[in-house]
Parts: C-alpha cells; structure tokens; sequence
C-alpha cells in the first residue's frame, strides 16, 4: 500500500504552484480566446550568430530570404576549401549557434544575391542586419484594355550588359509562370519587364527602388484564334493538318503547327493585327487573311476546296490489288512513268489529299507503271484502280523436267525490245536470289529468263500477258 501513495506524492510535486487547474470542455473553448501559456517564446533567441534581412536599413525584417554559411578548412589531404556550416531559409531571420571565428556569409532573396565576411565573437553574441538594397516588383499581364488576365503568361526580367566584346546585349536576371501576375525581388537599378502569352509578347522598361513595392502591368493587347480546316465549306474538321502563320506585313518569321492524329484544332494567341494563315493537308493548301482583336476569341475555318483519292494497283482489269506497290500524284500534263521523292509506299493502296480538279495518279510495281487522269470536286471521296497492264510470272530451275526445283538460285530476266533500226536489245529488269522459286510482276512483252545455280544453269524465253499468271519452269543443263 505504501508504493502507490509514493507515485501519487510525486506527480503531485511536479504539477503546477497554484494547484490543480480543471481544464475546461472542449464545447466551452470552441469559439472564445483563451489563455495557452507559451515559455519557450520568452526565452532568447539560441545561438551566438543572428541574421536578419531587410530590403532597406531599419525597415522591418523581409521575409523569403536564404543564409547559408561557410568557413575555410581542411581537408582530408589538407587543403583549404569552403566547407557549408549552417544553411537556413527561406525567412526573414536565422539564428546559429557556431564556433568563434571568421565565416563567409551568403545571403540569396530572388535576384538578389550577396556575400560578406563575418567575426563571430568569443564572449558575445553576433547580431547582423543583412540589407538587401533590393526592391519589390509585381507584374500583371492582360490581354486588353478591360484588363482580362492573361492566365498563363511567363514573366522574365532582363538588364543591360555587354559582352566579352563589349558589344550591348541583355541577359536574364529572373522569370517565373505561369500564372496572371508574377513577384520579384530585385537589387535597386533599371530592367526591362518581359511578358509572354501563347505568341504575344510585350517589353517594357521598369525602374525598382531600394525598398519600394511597386507593380507594372502588360498589356498583350492579344487575342486568341482556333483554326480548323475542312475539305469543303462547311465541311467536318480534319485531322493532321499543317497551319503557317505570319503576320501580313512579313515583321516576323513564319509559325508552324501541325493538329495530332485526333484532334483537327490549333490555337494561337497573337497580338492584335492582320495575319496570313495557311492551311495545308497533303497536296491541298488554302490561305486565309484573318483580323486578331485584343481580348476576342474567333474561331476559323479553312476550306481546303480538296477532294480524298484512294488508289490501288492491278495486274489487269478488276484483279485483286498488288500489295507492294508505290503511288503519287503528278501534274496531269507530266509523264505517265513519273513519280517524285514524295511518293507512297511500297502498300497495296494509297490515299492521297488533292486540290479540286484534274489529277494525274501514277503507280509503280517493279519494272510496271500504269496511269489514270482524275477530275475532283471539293469535298469528294473517291477510289481509283490503275491497270498496269502487267502479268505475274514464278520462275524456278529445275535440273530435269518435272523434278523439283534447285534451292539457292539466282534469277535474272531481261525484256526485249527493239530499237528505231528494228534490231533486238535486251535490258535487265529483274536480278536477285538465292531462292528456289521467285514472283515476278512485268509488263507485257517479251522476256528472256536466266537461272544459274552452283553446278546448273539455264535460260528461257517467254511473253507476259496482261492479267497473266504463269509458271515458266527452266531446264539446266549440267555445267561442266
């Protein structure tokens, strides 16, 4: 019994002089001040180093500052460097608690950064006011002169300098975004305010005085633009198309944007004026003039005045499409075997973007070409087929009739033509292997076929059909 009356003696000790205090409810407390007793905010400040920063000397402590402090030792092989000793921040104030000595004392607020060398004393404490000589600027960006925000501008402060040559240039001293407003805290001089929305930016010199909070607003004077291009007036949106932009007068370079797979809009925030817009799908362009207005947002269409064309290769007449085939459009007075860099493929069709009216569309299998003329008409869709007017042939060696073909062997056809004088030329329109059978796609015409194995050889003639599928087995003769 008498260890329990212990344990209640000692707590006793250690509560309050004055008695118990009942603490009241929690229902009486809500709403009403009350009294929290708070000891350690009447003890002084720890430490023996006491920083404080204010932008000007004697105004009250500026908050958002960094100190960090460093000191001169040795390494582990004895060399001097800078070691960090205490670091606190962002606030208004700092306390340490360091060895006596000499320190170097950073201080960084935004912009402002400064340095100095500090003694901190053996018997006595060290109390600093770090004076920032700085200012505080806010800029405010809009886009007309209702003062709508500009939601999303990136704000930079820019100074005068020169270069290593001496040449006059501007550097970057802060930016921050992206938002309607933006705060710096900058050393006292002159700057040049920088504000940027969508592609609408606007410069302005300002002037920030030690201690002084000032605030400068941008006007953009912009406005926003979404465009959409279509195949005809008032057609549906489309998807993956390129849009230039440049002002009328050429004052600046040319902006180009390109709408994703699934999507068939591109905005822009420009500066009021007038500005040449361009829209370009494939073979199929347009442009258009169009008025910004600072603080409006309009939405412009683009008709192409475009039709889609889908075309596929055949041997002859309505057969299946050739797959591996390559296509193009070309001017409908250009030569029927031409195709350009920009060709398609090698696919079994193609689609292709064009420009209402006549088109010339080539397509290419092998050594085979075929053209077709196409008229248009804005916002068609159309499919072509092109006969090549071609055949298919499988070419095998076989070293006896009727045996089985010999594996590794390379093929080579030569077409036969004759020139103005009637004599007989050949020219080579097919040489690869090693394979124990090949298909081949020609024209129609004549062909001579050659067949060379390791130790067979053979060679025959034979003619290509439009539409045809033939089979055409070569014989070797044993090479000696």
């Amino acid at each position: 019994m008498k260890l329990p009356r212990l344990l209640y003696s000692l707590l006793f000790a250690l509560l309050p002089v004055g008695g118990v205090s009942t603490p009241a409810s929690a229902d009486e407390m809500l709403g009403e001040p009350h009294f929290m007793p708070r000891p350690d905010i009447h003890r002084p400040a720890p430490g023996n180093l006491h920083l404080r920063s204010v932008l000007v000397a004697g105004e009250e402590a500026f908050d958002g500052t960094e100190f960090s402090v460093w000191r001169e030792q040795p390494d582990a092989y004895g060399k001097m460097r800078q070691t960090l000793m205490a670091q606190s921040g962002p606030q208004a104030a700092a306390d340490f608690e360091l060895s006596p000595g000499r320190y170097r004392l950073q201080v960084r607020n935004d912009a402002v950064q400064l340095e100095r060398t500090i003694d901190i004393p053996t018997d006595a404490a060290l109390a600093t006011e770090v004076v920032l000589d700085a200012g505080e600027l806010t800029l405010w960006a809009v886009i007309d002169d209702s003062g709508t925000p500009a939601e999303a501008a990136w704000f930079r402060i820019l100074r005068d300098e020169t270069d290593a040559f001496g040449r006059p240039t501007q550097v970057q001293v802060a930016g921050r975004g992206y938002g309607e407003q933006a705060r710096f805290v900058l050393p006292a001089g002159d700057y040049t305010a920088e504000a940027r929305f969508g592609d609408a930016e606007l410069r302005l010199p300002v002037r920030v005085d030690a201690g002084a909070r000032s605030e400068q607003t941008l006007d953009l004077q912009a406005g926003r633009i979404e465009v959409t291009a279509t195949m005809e007036e008032g057609g549906a949106a489309l998807s993956g198309v390129e849009f230039t932009i440049q002002p009328v007068d050429g004052t600046a370079d040319a902006l180009t944007l390109t709408s994703g797979d699934n999507d068939t809009t591109v905005a822009f925030i420009l500066p009021h004026g007038d500005y040449s817009v361009r829209a370009t799908l494939d073979h199929a362009a347009h442009e258009s003039v169009v008025r910004v207005q600072a603080g409006e947002n309009q939405q412009i269409e683009i008709p192409l005045q475009a039709a889609a064309v889908t075309v596929y290769a055949t041997l002859a007449g309505d057969s299946d499409a050739l797959l591996d085939s390559a296509f193009d459009v070309v001017p409908a007075d250009a030569s029927p075997a031409a195709l350009t860099a920009e060709a398609r493929g090698p696919d079994h069709m193609a689609r292709f973007v064009v420009p209402a009216g006549v088109h010339r569309v080539v397509a290419r299998h092998g050594e085979s070409v075929g053209s077709a003329d196409i008229e248009v008409a804005p916002g068609e869709s159309r499919t072509l087929a092109i006969d090549l007017a071609a055949g298919r042939v499988t070419l095998a060696l076989h070293g006896q009739r009727g045996g089985q073909a010999s594996p590794y062997t390379w093929f080579s056809v030569y077409r036969i033509d004759r020139d103005a004088s009637g004599r007989e030329r050949r020219r080579r329109v097919y040489n690869e292997g090693y394979y124990a059978s090949t298909d081949v796609v020609l024209p129609a015409g004549d062909y001579i076929a050659f067949a060379r194995s390791d130790d067979q050889r053979a060679e025959r003639a034979f003619h290509v059909n439009p539409g045809g599928d033939v089979q055409i087995e070569l014989v070797a003769a044993q090479q000696r």
